[in-house]
């Protein structure tokens, strides 16, 4: 899909241990979703840190060559069987990088939804940057079974 943008190794060394550090020492909060039975995922917000409202946020504008406002940005963790649903963003663009490392085996991906017989799929590859209009509709799942890691993402809300 020309709409959905992927850039692969988007930090560099240092930016990215910085990002997964902050992940293991922040306080993660419950949130759910309420658009088709309430499903419950964790949330880091990390709106108001610099690091990541100013630092790589400006990265993600100079990769894209575009300015942005933000909305918000947060870290979304999945433990195994805490898949997503189906759901619009309200914003523009939703920038995504995956976090935690991958193996094809774990599933993770996020699908998009084209139409009932109509999908893309993109695999949660660490360091990944998607970039995807809001308003398709998509769905983020969970590693697959009980031995993976919690599959953890940084969202970026782009106006």
């Amino acid at each position: 899909m020309n709409e959905i943008k992927i850039f692969d190794n988007f930090l560099n060394e240092t930016d990215f241990n910085r990002v997964m550090s902050f992940t293991q020492y922040a306080t993660w909060q419950i949130q759910g979703s309420v658009n088709k039975g309430n499903r419950e995922f964790l949330y880091i917000n990390v709106s108001d840190e610099e690091f990541f409202n100013s630092h790589i946020f400006h990265k993600i504008e100079k990769k894209l060559n575009c300015k942005y406002k933000l909305e918000r940005i947060y870290f979304n963790g999945q433990w195994p069987g805490r898949d997503g649903e189906f759901h619009e963003d309200t914003c523009k663009h939703t920038a995504m990088i995956y976090v935690n490392p991958y193996d094809p085996d774990w599933g993770g991906f996020t699908q998009f939804l084209i139409s009932p017989t109509e999908q893309y799929i993109v695999p949660p590859v660490q360091n990944r940057l998607i970039v995807f209009p809001g308003h398709l509709t998509h769905k983020g799942y969970s590693y697959s079974n009980q031995n993976c890691p919690m599959r953890i993402s940084l969202a970026f809300k782009l106006l």
